[in-house]
């Protein structure tokens, strides 16, 4: 442990260790970030493909796929560019807005899978991807990743420092 924290004090190496560390964060939460995309937002598009809701007439509600108080999947609709290419809205009709703003609830607008997008959703939120994409793998993954930087910041010094010797002494 003192090793460890010896590698962040000194002045000439904390910086690049630090960068290892915040690449080890970084594929954390995209890991973590995976698992959950393919399966809760998987989850919509999935049903959406089972029931065949790839037009404004077939659209179906959050409340039908029993998303309606899922907040990350409400947050993707409305904040998610990517995630909007492949699941639209269907716009209010034209007698309803006049002028005004939009102030149907979420859990009511119908949404539906844009048919130009539909062979993609399907490859990306296939069940075989969610079921790719799980826990145990992302967790193995952390783990080999957390020895790498490890021993990177083990390894790292020691090349440095004899860089250094080898500069000084030419």
């Amino acid at each position: 442990m003192d090793n460890l924290i010896a590698l962040f004090t000194d002045p000439h190496l904390a910086s690049l260790n630090l960068i290892i560390f915040a690449f080890f964060i970084g594929a954390c939460a995209a890991g973590f970030a995976t698992v959950y995309h393919r399966r809760t937002i998987g989850e919509l598009v999935r049903f959406l493909l089972e029931n065949e809701a790839f037009s404004p007439e077939t659209a179906k509600t959050l409340r039908e796929a029993e998303q309606d108080l899922n907040i990350f999947v409400r947050l993707n609709i409305r904040r998610n560019p990517a995630f909007q290419r492949i699941v639209r809205e269907v716009p209010p009709a034209e007698g309803e807005m006049k002028g005004k703003k939009d102030t149907r609830k979420l859990s009511d607008i119908p949404l539906y899978i844009d048919p130009k997008n539909k062979d993609r959703a399907a490859a990306m939120y296939s069940a075989k991807t969610a079921s790719d994409a799980n826990m145990w793998m992302v967790l193995l993954s952390i783990a080999v990743f957390a020895v790498v930087a490890y021993v990177s910041t083990m390894v790292i010094p020691g090349l440095v420092n004899m860089l250094n010797s080898l500069i000084e002494s030419l």
